[in-house]
């Protein structure tokens, strides 16, 4: 895995999205049937996988907070709280509250070996946060947005939650922006193939399209920093949600040649050589950020 490649900031309403928007792994907001971040085993092999990606970008997501030292902050969907650590170690005074609606993730958080400083947790929904309003400095959600059948609701609880000026934070993996029909065909192959195990809610945005969510519910000064990531290795492990990709990609290329080609050219190639496969490409991640009226 090589670094990262900064693509830099988008203004509000630079860029436009062009059809349906890619995961994480366990959901904030309210739904019908419970996944399997409601199972104990799988939300302890959960919080033990390890990725370069998202430790870094958990650095990139403490940093565009800027906190002061003495925050009341917010994580919605905080699951197992390991994107709360570094939010936490730049706290001297004020406390980081996760609330999460998967009992068995807040479970397992709460049996980390090294606490997470200042750090408390409880049950609740992303699109009804069990929090009087005015109660938080600061909020953010990680690899969750893509999870929530009401986003819209969501980030209007967040902006009720908030304080006069406070500021939200959503890290979150996008789709590049489509510019045409293939584009758009592609973004909802992708958007189907992970819903077959994370359920129909799922949807992958772009940045702008998260932008646009924020402006929409109320927030000013929105922007987006996309934080692309190249790879070019064995197979996909440390690449976030990898496997599905895999997925995909062996999909496409037996039904959808166009396609296949498609994705090729926007994400990721894949060779065979014996029984490896060599995959070479990139993902992006948006940080998008907006702050409550005065």
């Amino acid at each position: 895995m090589e670094g990262d490649r900064d693509d830099g900031e988008m203004s509000e309403g630079d860029k436009h999205d062009h059809g349906p928007s890619h995961s994480h792994e366990h959901r904030g907001g309210r739904h019908e049937h419970k996944t399997r971040f409601h199972d104990p085993e799988h939300a302890a092999e959960f919080d033990r996988r390890k990725s370069e990606i998202r430790a870094d970008l958990a650095e990139k997501l403490a940093e565009m907070l800027e906190l002061g030292s003495e925050e009341s902050v917010l994580e919605v969907a905080t699951g197992t709280g390991r994107a709360a650590r570094p939010v936490a170690k730049r706290l001297h005074g004020g406390r980081i509250v996760g609330v999460d609606q998967a009992p068995a993730m807040l479970e397992v958080g709460h049996r980390h070996e090294e606490p997470i400083p200042a750090y408390s947790q409880c049950a609740g929904e992303a699109d009804a946060l069990p929090f009087k309003a005015n109660a938080f400095d600061r909020a953010f959600v990680s690899f969750s947005l893509h999870h929530f059948g009401n986003p819209e609701r969501v980030v209007r609880e967040v902006l009720r939650v908030l304080r006069n000026g406070g500021k939200f934070v959503i890290l979150d993996p996008v789709l590049k922006e489509s510019t045409d029909a293939l584009g758009a065909a592609l973004d909802a192959k992708v958007n189907e193939v992970f819903r077959r195990t994370h359920g129909q809610d799922f949807r992958f945005h772009t940045a702008s399209g998260i932008q646009r969510l924020l402006l929409k519910a109320g927030y000013r000064g929105a922007r987006a920093r996309v934080v692309t990531y190249t790879f070019d290795q064995e197979g996909m492990d440390g690449i976030p949600t990898g496997a599905h990709w895999l997925e995909i990609a062996a999909e496409l290329e037996a039904e959808a040649p166009a396609l296949a080609e498609r994705l090729k050219a926007t994400y990721f190639t894949w060779h065979k050589h014996g029984d490896a496969l060599h995959v070479s490409g990139s993902f992006p991640y948006a940080l998008v950020s907006g702050e409550k009226p005065q």
